[in-house]
């Protein structure tokens, strides 16, 4: 329901010419909501006529109500920016791979590289994100079996040999 402090709010816009001078589509979509609201239509027409849900048009006012016309902008999308620099990436990559080549067996996970970004580059990174940077930059995570430090390539080469000529 509107309260008289928003109501008085809404009374300051002309909702109407903002929406005539906005490009972009959502933002108009909220101006003209609110112009419905200011003309006096509840929730419900109001979503009705725009085919939206009513609790679109109650957050877009609770918005406003908090932000003025600034916020009807909406939310910023933070992960959705990406975290490590792209000058950074090259030190990135050659951190990763100087990782692998410092185990002297086993494999580099998801979880070490997530250390990795958090401690060298002091960044912070889900699993997921881990592995979304891997595949922009074009990066196997999915490194090649390890060789044990126990192997001996001399009795491998011996044994190839003799299993060859049976």
């Amino acid at each position: 329901m509107l309260t008289d402090g928003t109501l008085q709010q809404l009374q300051r816009y002309n909702f109407d010419l903002l929406a005539r001078q906005e490009l972009n589509g959502l933002r108009r979509m909220r101006y003209i909501a609110l112009a419905h609201l200011k003309d006096g239509k509840n929730f419900t027409e109001v979503a009705d006529a725009l085919r939206v849900t009513r609790h679109s048009v109650m957050r877009w006012l609770k918005w406003f109500a908090c932000g003025g016309v600034g916020r009807l902008a909406g939310t910023p999308h933070y992960w959705s920016t990406q975290r490590l620099p792209k000058m950074q990436e090259e030190g990135f990559r050659q951190a990763v791979e100087q990782l692998q080549d410092a185990r002297g067996g086993g494999r580099v996970r998801g979880e070490d590289i997530r250390q990795l970004l958090s401690e060298r580059f002091a960044v912070a990174y889900s699993l997921n994100g881990v592995y979304d940077l891997l595949k922009r930059l074009d990066m196997a995570w999915i490194s090649a079996r390890s060789i044990s430090p126990h192997a001996d390539p001399v009795k491998q080469a011996a044994l190839k040999k003799n299993l060859s000529s049976r």
